[in-house]
């Protein structure tokens, strides 16, 4: 399975997500700008992006419409601390997996991947 993409400003979010999916068997690669988390996406294929959605430069949002534009199979959670009304609907409407409010629950989100990437298996025999 190709890595897993954390983005996210906060260091001990990118950690502990990290450290949680590692120790699920996941590879696991992270950034903490938009634009680093862009240029990663440019030069390598994940299979997953989790994106914050404030990040310093490009927003979470920002790189989400343009990692679908540009690799349209990468899927995407966003994440906020911040939620506002819309968001939600906004970033299932671009494309995002499912959008996920902060602290986030690790067994959640490993559920969500693992529901996700099945039925991405299951679609691509078909």
């Amino acid at each position: 399975m190709k890595p897993i993409l954390i983005v996210d400003d906060e260091a001990i979010v990118r950690e502990s997500i990290g450290d949680w999916l590692k120790s699920a068997g996941y590879e696991v690669m992270t950034a903490e700008t938009g634009e680093q988390a862009l240029e990663m996406v440019d030069k390598q294929d994940f299979s997953f992006l989790i994106l914050d959605v404030r990040l310093p430069g490009k927003s979470g949002v920002t790189v989400l419409r343009e990692v679908k534009a540009a690799k349209p199979h990468i899927k995407s959670i966003i994440i906020t601390a911040f939620p506002s009304e819309g968001l939600g609907e906004e970033v299932m409407r671009l494309g995002a997996v499912d959008y996920l409010i902060k602290p986030v629950l690790c067994e959640e989100l490993e559920k969500i991947i693992l529901e996700t990437l099945a039925k991405s298996e299951q679609e691509s025999k078909v």
